[in-house]
Order: structure tokens, then sequence, then C-alpha cells
């Protein structure tokens, strides 16, 4: 397949396809003849098939199952932005940072509404195939058979990874649906996968170019490798999980991968998120995105999504960089993720002044071309000042999420005044030291000294962290400067695209890497599978992994490690929420602003409100 077979695959669904779930379970208004016309030519069903993924490019939005994998996580915080409320969006990013969602997130609907119309057009596209099997000849009939049913079970797994239980079907009809339980549904798709894998075409099989960003083997096995890790964690039973030998279909899996020699550990950790990513033999499926402003669906929106870098850098970076659009300063790292890094790690801390500033050259490699997080000043287009933000203050981002010391320190130190702070931190600090503080004042106008003004406001904030310790990130209660505009450690592992003519940058979203395959394949063996984990860590392959990124290969590994080396290497990969649960820190432990333990149905998030209300037979799932 061409990469951009799925774009033109896409609009003919947009073409002769429907545009709600209701409709997609009826039967299209085109007219027999024309039906008839059009899927009497084999060679039809090819855009037929490529039609299947066009829901598939939504799924990395943060309105979609990326913000439901990584903001719910310990990876990522959306602060909301005082004072002007940036990000506040009816509190749903709270919500999900503290696990106090409800039924009303727009993100639930969006992940229901986009991966069960793509398992129904799947399962719709596998009729019409059965209809017109007499046109096809045995292997071709079987190689689209194999991928509908392959492109389904993502669909479902996405959908199952969110909800558990699932309106599954295999069936195109108008019949109702119940919601199968996550066991059956595990079951259902662990079959499905094991059956059709060996089918699949590999990766380069006729062609990389072909297969680019579409189902191949390699990611059946890798899909397949991902339920059997996770059974536990999907409310398998003990029994069923014994019964089914999970961690050994595990390895079984991984292996299929790995001798299939269809993949390599890229040299260079960045190459499998550059924008042009898709040169990376180590990715095994993505979601394939295209710059150009040409491809456009209803409504002029474009078909690419790509937004990542987008989310989390800085506003200032339209001005630093010269990008064509202005990012959002939402997403970023808290601190305690950010020191899973080491210092040598390549994938952690780098200084924003060579992000920004234009000091580092594009191509570089090795501790030069290091860009996971960066921190740090953000220097003017022409590398000469730190920029101002809408504020007027220097952007200089800092890897805790609030950065009091040092913005009282440099204040003091400069005996500049106060910034302005809102009315009702101005009562605070009244309350707290019988002042008549008032905006505008010198804050050390009510001391003798300035370090006796600097001991009173740090003396103020850690009240004030203490009374305000779930709040703080959230509103300027904690601070009463502006640091929180400027904090957070900002994402730079998919490269932003400093002179794209377009909003979006045509980064390709990994969904599955070999070095997951790698890591999958450990963690099976460390929970009791069959293998030599000592033979396994030897590996070139395994070895890379680490090395390329200036760390020293692992000799030894246990879970604890290598749970936190998970959370470094596929940070923001829509990976870290499954491990959470995997590992028992997602509901069971206190991290960030998540108070543990809290209720095994915090795993499972609700059914969207207007889902329910539109199909009564559904009951929500427990906890909501």
């Amino acid at each position: 397949m061409k990469k951009h077979l799925i774009w033109f695959s896409a609009m003919v669904f947009l073409a002769f396809g429907a545009t709600s779930c209701s409709d997609m379970l009826e039967e299209e208004t085109y007219g027999a003849s024309t039906t008839d016309q059009f899927l009497n030519d084999p060679e039809n069903f090819e855009m037929l098939v490529g039609q299947t993924y066009a829901n598939i490019k939504w799924l990395h939005d943060h309105w979609t199952y990326w913000g439901l994998s990584t903001p719910t996580t310990d990876e990522a915080v959306c602060p909301v932005r005082q004072p002007a409320g940036h990000w506040a969006d009816g509190d749903f990013w709270r919500q999900l940072n503290t696990h106090t969602w409800d039924a009303e997130g727009e993100a639930f609907n969006n992940v229901w509404y986009y991966c069960n119309s793509g398992a129904v057009l799947c399962n719709k596209v596998l009729q019409q195939l059965d209809t017109y099997k007499h046109k096809f000849d045995e292997d071709t009939y079987n190689r689209f058979k194999s991928e509908l049913v392959v492109v389904r079970s993502f669909y479902y797994y996405t959908l199952f990874d969110c909800f558990g239980r699932i309106p599954y079907t295999e069936e195109f009809s108008d019949k109702f649906v119940d919601l199968m339980e996550p066991e059956q549904v595990w079951i259902n798709l662990v079959t499905n996968l094991e059956e059709q894998a060996p089918h699949m075409p590999l990766a380069t099989e006729p062609s990389w170019s072909y297969n680019y960003a579409r189902a191949t083997q390699g990611m059946a096995y890798t899909l397949l490798a991902r339920l059997y890790l996770n059974a536990e964690s999907y409310d398998v039973s003990a029994a069923t999980a014994a019964q089914y030998d999970v961690y050994n279909k595990c390895i079984e899996a991984c292996n299929k991968v790995i001798d299939s020699k269809q993949y390599v550990i890229e040299n260079e950790f960045f190459t499998n998120f550059a924008l042009k990513n898709e040169v990376s033999r180590e990715n095994i499926f993505v979601i394939d995105e295209d710059g150009s402003a040409n491809n456009m669906i209803s409504g002029g929106n474009p078909m690419n999504k790509f937004r990542v870098s987008l989310l989390t850098m800085h506003y200032n970076h339209e001005q630093a960089w010269g990008t064509k659009v202005k990012p959002w300063n939402g997403f970023l790292a808290s601190p305690e993720f950010i020191e899973l890094y080491d210092a040598a790690d390549y994938r952690g801390l780098s200084d924003a002044s060579e992000a920004t500033g234009g000091t580092r050259v594009e191509g570089t490699t090795g501790a030069e071309g290091r860009r996971g997080w960066f921190v740090g000043p953000v220097y003017n287009a022409d590398n000469t000042e730190i920029a101002k933000d809408e504020n007027g203050d220097r952007v200089i981002l800092t890897s805790e999420l609030y950065g009091y010391d040092d913005a009282y320190a440099f204040a003091f130190s400069h005996k500049s005044k106060l910034k302005k702070s809102q009315q009702a931190q101005i009562d605070m600090l009244n309350a707290e030291f019988g002042t008549s503080y008032k905006e505008g004042d010198k804050i050390q106008d009510f001391f003798a000294t300035v370090e006796e003004a600097e001991a009173a406001v740090k003396e103020y904030n850690e009240t004030l962290n203490a009374k305000y310790e779930q709040e703080r990130l959230y509103t300027q209660a904690a601070t009463i400067d502006n640091t929180c505009w400027n904090s957070g450690a900002r994402c730079w592992k998919y490269e932003a695209d400093k002179t794209g003519t377009y909003t979006y940058s045509e980064n390709d979203f990994v969904f599955f890497r070999y070095a997951d395959v790698l890591y999958m394949k450990a963690e099976a063996i460390l929970r009791g599978g069959n293998g030599d984990l000592g033979e396994l860590l030897a590996s070139a392959d395994f070895q890379k992994i680490r090395t390329r990124v200036g760390l020293n290969a692992y000799t030894s590994l246990d879970l604890d490690e290598l749970y936190k080396e998970r959370g470094r290497e596929f940070a923001w990969e829509c990976v870290r929420r499954r491990d959470m649960i995997r590992f028992g820190t997602f509901n069971t432990a206190q991290w960030g602003f998540v108070e543990g333990p809290q209720a095994e149905t915090v795993k499972w998030f609700p059914i969207y409100r207007d889902v329910l209300s539109a199909e009564p037979r559904w009951v929500q799932n427990n906890g909501y």
C-alpha cells in the first residue's frame, strides 16, 4: 500500500459511508447498481479495506485515546494556566489528573464512537467481502479477511482497554448488541488474533511502503502479546489465564515478531519520532500523518491531527521557532516522572535554550541530539535574549510545577516589585501576616530587610501549600507570582515542525514499537514464563535500547526496574496507563494528585452519559 492510500480510502469512506454509529448499522443509500458496479471489481476492495483505517487517525488526539491514556497517569499533567484560565475545559483535565472523572467527559464519547464505528465498518466490509467472495482467488480473499479481522481487533482492543464492557460483535446487522463482559471480550480478541496473525503479510511483503501504517503480521502478534501480558489487568480470571498459559503465550507472540527479522532497534532513539519517522524500521504500527494542508475532510478540517508537540510547547515558541501556528502551552511532565531519568539519559532533560535557540544542529546524534524533555530559558528568534510571555515575564521553563523558591529568590535578590496578584491572594497574605498589603506595593516595605521579607513569603507559601495541597497546581492560590504559567518540563520526544505550512506536523504517531516487544518478553519471563532472561539481556537489540540513549546495558533486571524503564522508554505513547494498572500502581498507590488507594473500578472509564441515554438497555460501568 502506498503511504497515502489510506488518505484516499478515507475519502471513499466519507463518500460511501455513514457519519454516526446508528447510521453505520444501516444499509448505505447510494443504490444497488452503484454498489454492484463498484464492488464487482476486486481491485476496489483494496480501497474498501483501506477505509476501515480512517477512524484510527483520531485516536492520538488529546480528546480521544491519547487523552485518556496519558494525563490519567504519572507521566503527564495539564495545569490550568492562570490568571487567564487556559486549559480549564470544564475541569476535565484536572479530573483526569486526580482520578475524579465522571461520565461527562467528551473524550469518553469520542473513543466510544470512533472505535465502535470503526469496528462496525470492518464488519460491514467483511460482509461485503463474503458477498463477493466468488470474485476472488483464495489467497486474496484470505488476505483481505485476515486484515479486516485484525483491524477490527485493534478497534475493539482500544475500546476494551478503556471501558472493559463493550458492545462486541462480529456481525453487521441492526440487531441489538449487549455489552460483553471483559473476560469474554479478551477471549474473543486472542482467539481471532491467534487464528488470523499467521495469515497476515510480513512488513516487507510485498514491500515496506505497501504495508506502512497498515496491519501486518508483526502488528497482529504485538497486539496479541499485549493482550496476553495484561490478562489479569483485564479482569481475566486466574483459571482462564492459566488455561491460556498467558505468559508463555506472550513470549511466543513476541518471538514471532523477533524471529520474523522484520524490525530493528534504531541506532538513534528519536528517529522513531522525527518528522519523517516513516524511515524507522523499529515502528511496527503507526498512524500515518501528512503535514500538508491538501488533505481535508468535510467542513474544511484537516485529516492530519498530529499535535503532540503543539500541545506541550510554550506559547512563545511561535516567536522562538518561527512556527506558523501558536503552540498551546498545555501538557507537561511532573517532577516525579522526570526524576525517573538518569542524568546521562538522552531521553531525559535537555536545555530549552538548545531546543529553541537554534544551537542544536538538526540531525545530530548522541548527547548533542538529546531531546526527551526540555527545561530552561526560551530565547527569542534571534537567540539574543530570553523571550517574554503574555504576562511580560521571562520564559524560563522549570521541571518543577511551581518553582517557588527560585522565583522568589530571583525577585528579592533584585529587589524587584512583587508581581501583581489576585485579590484572594492579597487577602490571604494580609490575614496570614496582619499586614495591609495591596497590589503594586513592594512587600519588603513591610519588613526591616529584604531577607525578612523573603523569609515571610516562603513561610506564607509553605502555609498555603499545606492548606491548598491539591489546588495549587490548578489555581494561583499557592503563589503570588505566575510561575505556573511557565512551569513543567515540556515533551520534545516527538520532533516539532518548526517550518511546517499547516497547523499540525507530519510525524506519524507510534502505537507499537519493536522495543516494546523485547520488553514485554522480558516481563513475561520475569512473571513466570519460560525463557532465558540472561540470553535476552545479552542480545544486541535489547542492549541497544539502553546504549543508544547513553546508558549501560542491563546485566540484570527485575520487575521494579522494568516498570521504571518502560515509563522512560514509552512516555506519551499510550502505554503507561495499562502498565500502571498491571503493576498495581494506578489505583492502589498515592502519586501526583491521586489519592490512593482507590476503588478497583477506577481502572475502567465510564460510558459517556449521552451514550447510555441513547441506549438505555446498556448498564453503566460499576463505580459511576
